[in-house]
């Protein structure tokens, strides 16, 4: 167990050096794992839209992995058993991640398979000459690693670095901090279903034009 360095002089943090071997190297070796899968299908089906389906699913696969499947496999306890034991704090994360996820899930899958074919975006570019040799490299891995940067707040939580430790910022003043975090959940969630309202809405009376009004103005650019 990995304890802060008491030395002055020591120019590497113990604890952060925890966090990279604890989870985020292992969010690494996930996310790329789930790259090559969805990069074999997108390459079969010539869809570099395949990865986009990693976007939302990847991120909820990991937390699922990192609380519950983790434990599973290397504890030898039941699914049940596994998630009976997080602490309610974590199921709030767990289920609002997912909750999320599932929104973004659909909007992409649905949007794919109702166009029954790849995204606009995708076609200059696999006109360039070996795209799919290089994909996998250039595009899909590397997007692996930004999802595996991006879910560390996700799966953090999940792999303390010290089970007994109790100055986790989720632990806090619960009683404030689950509502406030529900409060801002629920809002933002509530804001993106409505504007998924909206836009369909927009698309089926114009659906040559691009709307930019309303709640989907706000939202539109989730990054």
């Amino acid at each position: 167990m990995l304890t802060p360095s008491k030395n002055p002089n020591s120019l590497i943090d113990p604890a952060a050096v925890g966090i990279f071997r604890s989870t985020l190297l292992p969010s690494i070796g996930f996310h790329s794992g789930l790259a090559v899968v969805a990069y074999a299908a997108s390459r079969a089906t010539n869809r570099v839209e395949g990865k986009d389906w990693l976007w939302p699913s990847g991120q909820v696969l990991n937390a699922w992995w990192s609380a519950v499947g983790h434990r599973v496999v290397y504890e030898n306890i039941s699914p049940s058993e596994a998630y009976s034991h997080l602490p309610y704090t974590e199921k709030l994360l767990l289920t609002g991640l997912t909750a999320w996820g599932a929104r973004l899930f659909y909007r992409i899958a649905s949007r794919a398979i109702k166009r029954d074919r790849d995204d606009p975006r995708y076609d200059e570019a696999k006109k360039e000459e070996g795209f799919w040799n290089e994909a996998l490299f250039s595009v899909f891995l590397p997007e692996a690693l930004f999802q595996a940067v991006i879910s560390l707040p996700f799966a953090l939580p999940f792999r303390a670095l010290d089970a007994s430790a109790t100055a986790s910022p989720l632990h806090v003043h619960p009683e404030y901090t689950h509502g406030i975090a529900v409060a801002l959940f629920s809002s933002g969630l509530a804001l993106e279903l409505l504007a998924d309202a909206q836009l369909a809405a927009h698309q089926k009376n114009n659906p040559d034009d691009l709307n930019r009004e309303g709640v989907w103005s706000i939202v539109r650019h989730p990054k």
